[in-house]
């Protein structure tokens, strides 16, 4: 045993957060190319899903026609933060895996290995909002007039900082969603049954 995970074992409870912070913070930086990868896909599809997503919460009146628009406006980064999120949860579900080898409680080993879980969505999700705060009077002015777009954007006036922080809940919620075990599972059907289609049309056709 490391002595490390020997000094946690002989400790109390109450006395053990501390090291519980320092594993989270030791946990939290990526550890190789996968992890980075990860970092870059779902920090990447949260900056981008942020802009829709703030735009529609913040408008006081939102179409239909506008938020048809904003769903194909989402589209595109959905793909990626669903590769992204599956690999960040199996990544927590190990790490919280070596903490209860080391002796630590289910709760407290669940509380440690979230930290990647909640920072990289956040990492995005505040990159997004922040270009979109900056950005959205030159986005209007740059739009048609009475484009779906336009329309949301003139009249989200005064529901920004609202609108942004339920727009960070909302993503890293559902970056959790995405990376639990039970969609873990549906990805990798999801993705047997496209390579089977792939294989399929890849074959040589009988003349």
């Amino acid at each position: 045993m490391s002595p490390t995970n020997a000094r946690i074992e002989a400790e109390p409870e109450s006395s053990r957060l501390p090291t519980l912070f320092w594993l989270a913070w030791r946990f939290l930086p990526p550890l190789d190319r996968r992890d980075r990868r990860v970092l870059g896909g779902v920090a990447v599809a949260c900056g981008y899903l942020a802009v829709p997503l703030t735009i529609g919460l913040a408008a006081d009146r939102v179409p239909g026609v506008t938020v048809l628009s904003l769903l194909c406006l989402s589209a595109p980064a959905l793909p990626l933060w669903w590769a992204s999120a599956v690999p960040l949860g199996v990544r927590r579900r190990e790490t919280a895996l070596a903490l209860r080898q080391a002796r630590i409680n289910t709760r407290s080993a669940a509380a440690t290995s979230i930290s990647r879980q909640l920072a990289y969505p956040l990492l995005g999700a505040v990159i997004g909002v922040a270009l979109l705060l900056g950005l959205h009077r030159l986005l209007a002015d740059a739009l048609p007039k009475n484009a779906p777009l336009e329309l949301a954007l003139r009249h989200s006036e005064g529901h920004w900082i609202s609108a942004s922080a339920i727009t960070v809940v909302v993503l890293i919620a559902l970056t959790a969603v995405l990376s639990s075990a039970r969609s873990t599972e549906l990805y990798g059907r999801f993705s047997r049954f496209t390579a089977r289609l792939d294989r399929r049309e890849a074959a040589p056709q009988p003349q």
